[in-house]
């Protein structure tokens, strides 16, 4: 039996109704059909899901999802929806494409990472889009070595630092200056967050690259304390000398192409749409 998953986003009405349409199309071609649940876990034999959202909705999908390697197929009820393949005047046809065995797959890298606080692991994650360090509740600029396998090779001071993937450098990275990567590229960017010194340019590691940063915060005035945050949602406390050690993770996500769209292409039409929204 062919199964199917789709991942609706609850909060929005279009993305539900559309689910509707999704299970009777799927379920005519004999797939067995499991609607998730917003706190509902997947269970192993999905041939690929489809998630009804923006990038936030595939963003969490993709945590359930990568380690049972199902591939997703996204479908904008978001905004701009970078991570997403189509829009939903487009929906009907991607899906038949995917019965028809009709795609590509595209893999994307994720990162893995934990916190080291007195020797012991106190955080771990993963992130498709990034690992970003700021202020939080800290009201003035902090400092974060910044070690590349073993070696002191920056420290940042000033707001932040962002650790992002090919997929994410087209989102905060993108905001905070750093450069596009392309998603089928193995590359780690690092793009400093409003520097108080110089240099103020990204650095673009290797993906083999075992990447630590070192939180300093001023023992003089202690007044927060900054926080790292994981693809723009779950936040941790940072405390000073957490050391967070970060690497691409061994799995990846498999993301459905259905388009012939180049990524060039999808990036100059995002990037335009987005000027335009914001005018």
């Amino acid at each position: 039996m062919k199964r199917a998953i789709i991942i609706p986003n609850y909060l929005k009405q279009e993305s539900m109704d559309f689910s509707k349409t999704a299970i009777d199309l799927l379920k005519a071609n004999n797939y067995e059909v499991t609607v998730l649940g917003e706190n509902e876990e997947p269970k192993e034999g999905a041939d690929f899901a489809i998630v009804l959202g923006g990038d936030g909705t595939l963003l969490r999908a993709c945590k359930k999802l990568y380690k049972l390697d199902i591939p997703m197929l996204g479908i904008n009820y978001g905004h701009l929806g970078y991570l997403t393949e189509c829009n939903p005047d487009m929906a009907i046809d991607a899906i038949d494409k995917i019965i028809k065995n009709e795609y590509t797959l595209e893999k994307r890298t994720m990162l893995k990472g934990r916190v080291i606080r007195g020797g012991d692991e106190v955080y771990s994650f993963v992130a498709l889009n990034e690992a970003s360090f700021y202020r939080s509740t800290l009201l003035k600029a902090f400092t974060a070595e910044l070690y590349i396998n073993g070696m002191l090779t920056q420290t940042v001071v000033g707001d932040g630092l962002i650790v992002a993937t090919p997929t994410g450098s087209t989102s905060y990275n993108l905001s905070a200056g750093g450069p596009v990567l392309t998603p089928n590229s193995s590359n780690i960017v690092l793009t400093p967050i409003s520097p108080k010194y110089f240099p103020r340019s990204s650095i673009v590691a290797n993906g083999t690259d075992e990447i630590a940063v070192k939180i300093i915060i001023d023992s003089i005035v202690k007044d927060g304390n900054p926080a790292l945050q994981i693809d723009g949602s779950s936040a941790f406390t940072l405390n000073d000398s957490d050391v967070i050690e970060i690497s691409q993770n061994q799995e990846c996500v498999k993301i459905i192409k259905v388009t012939s769209q180049s990524f060039y292409q999808v990036l100059r039409k995002k990037l335009s749409k987005a000027t335009y929204d914001n005018t």
